[in-house]
């Protein structure tokens, strides 16, 4: 259980500085002609392959407007607050993204990661009721974790089931 929970704060930490490495892989791209394109093959599903490193610093926050005003004392909203990420030589190699359908009718996403090292980390966790405000709940660093063969499966819920 702890490892799926320190993979799980990894993926999230690799978030920014994936969405960041990617913004220039469109920059490189050419356009197909008709006939270019119709003799082009290809997998079902997306293979990604990326080094990433982001600037220290900087902050990711997520804001609940609403709060949670049903509990005695509740704010009507609050904001968590990633900052001073840091990222230094985070490594993904051949990670597949595809959707499967099972044989019950179900589906479901896999994210199969052949290979990950990461080196990652957030300065302040904090919780409060602006934006990167009140009080810290710590750190977390990621140093040289590496996993291989892995494989997260993600379903929808569903009132049927």
């Amino acid at each position: 259980m702890k490892k799926l929970l320190v993979l799980a704060a990894a993926l999230l930490l690799m978030v920014p500085a994936s969405a960041m490495a990617g913004m220039t892989a469109f920059m490189d791209m050419d356009e197909l002609s008709s006939s270019e394109m119709a003799s082009t093959t290809g997998q079902a599903g997306i293979t990604l392959k990326a080094t990433a490193e982001i600037v220290t610093g900087g902050y990711i926050a997520w804001g609940d407007a609403d709060g949670c005003t049903w509990t005695i004392g509740g704010s009507s909203q609050g904001w968590l607050t990633l900052s001073q990420l840091w990222s230094n030589g985070t490594v993904l190699d051949g990670l597949t993204v595809d959707v499967c359908t099972g044989e019950d009718s179900l589906s479901w996403l896999v994210i199969r990661i052949p290979s990950m090292t990461l080196n990652q980390g957030v300065g302040f966790i904090k919780i409060g009721s602006l934006r990167d405000s009140g009080d810290s709940l710590g750190e977390l660093n990621v140093v040289s974790l590496s996993v291989a063969n892995v494989d997260l499966r993600v379903r929808g819920h569903s009132n049927a089931h």
